[in-house]
């Protein structure tokens, strides 16, 4: 801030001081306009989650939550946001990212805000958990904002729809691995069955799930990528990792298992960057092509 800037700042804390909250956050909301200072932020959304201007409040942490993951108060105040704002398995997810140490009192008031809203939005929980129902009904573009959507659900009801849509055949693979994922960041421990890309039906307990970056094999294979093109060829490396991250996530929660050699893995990714034609012949050169082929749709549908 220059020192016109800083003179606001302090304007604003001032009323703040004197509990006149909008007063204070038209001055920091212009602020935060011009300089983007985190500590500016933090001061607007504590002004306007006190003048009860929750949604408003809400929209600035999601710009950047990670400015509100530096001490217990602001978590505190992000996670009492979510809930006013029912973002459910929003605030369950912020509170997975942040500190162990503040987890537990912080999962607290999310429970609490999630108990309550079943009662006091009863219908509206059951309309959304309806729509989660019907996810696979839409494109891929609309299964997102559905799913976006049911985020807003408290755990037990996201679960409810979560076993059907994790075996319902016409729910793109992308959105199923988004399901696990976020359950494994959230520590849910229940058994899932979910429809992989095989068309086979697996179970997973997302609580027990690796974090798959950390997985031996999709490290390795990263690491022969890095170490054929990273100081080579910059795009093609670009370009192969962007590969293998789309590999990944239609391979979630199984790429352990798939890449059963992260060697040849590599070498046919990068042979399939080239253009060659990729058989059957292993294993690899199999699920390399049905998994270029799941990439190439959905290239089509985001058209």
């Amino acid at each position: 801030m220059n020192e016109e800037q800083a003179k606001r700042y302090r304007q604003a804390t001032t009323l703040m001081k004197q509990e006149k909250w909008g007063r204070a956050a038209d001055i920091l909301d212009d602020l935060v306009e011009e300089t983007a200072d985190p500590v500016a932020t933090r001061q607007l959304v504590r002004a306007l989650a006190a003048d009860h201007q929750y949604v408003q409040a809400l929209s600035n942490v999601l710009e950047d939550p990670n400015l509100f993951g530096t001490d217990k108060e602001s978590a505190e105040l992000v996670v009492r946001l979510m809930v006013q704002n029912q973002r459910f398995m929003l605030a369950r997810l912020f509170i997975a990212n942040g500190s162990a140490e503040w987890r537990s009192p912080l999962l607290m008031i999310a429970k609490d805000g999630e108990q309550a809203a079943q009662v006091k939005y009863r219908q509206t929980i059951q309309q959304r958990l309806k729509e989660f129902y019907h996810l696979g009904d839409g494109t891929l573009l609309e299964q997102r904002q559905r799913l976006m959507d049911a985020y807003d659900l408290p755990l037990t009801s996201f679960l409810l729809g979560t076993r059907f849509v994790l075996r319902d055949p016409f729910v793109n693979y992308l959105i199923k691995a988004d399901i696990i994922e976020s359950l494994r960041r959230i520590g849910v421990d229940t058994q899932l069955s979910y429809l992989w890309i095989d068309n086979n039906e697996y179970q997973a307990n997302p609580a027990t799930l690796p974090d798959q970056e950390a997985e031996p094999a999709v490290k390795a294979v990263r690491s022969m990528i890095a170490k054929r093109l990273a100081d080579s060829d910059a795009i093609r490396y670009q370009m192969a990792s962007q590969q293998l991250d789309l590999q990944l996530i239609f391979l979630y929660p199984r790429a352990g298992e798939v890449i059963a050699d992260p060697n040849e893995w590599a070498t046919v990714l990068l042979a399939a960057l080239d253009g060659q034609q990729l058989g059957d012949a292993t294993p690899t050169q199999s699920w390399q092509r049905r998994l270029m082929s799941l990439i190439s749709t959905l290239a089509q549908n985001d058209k």
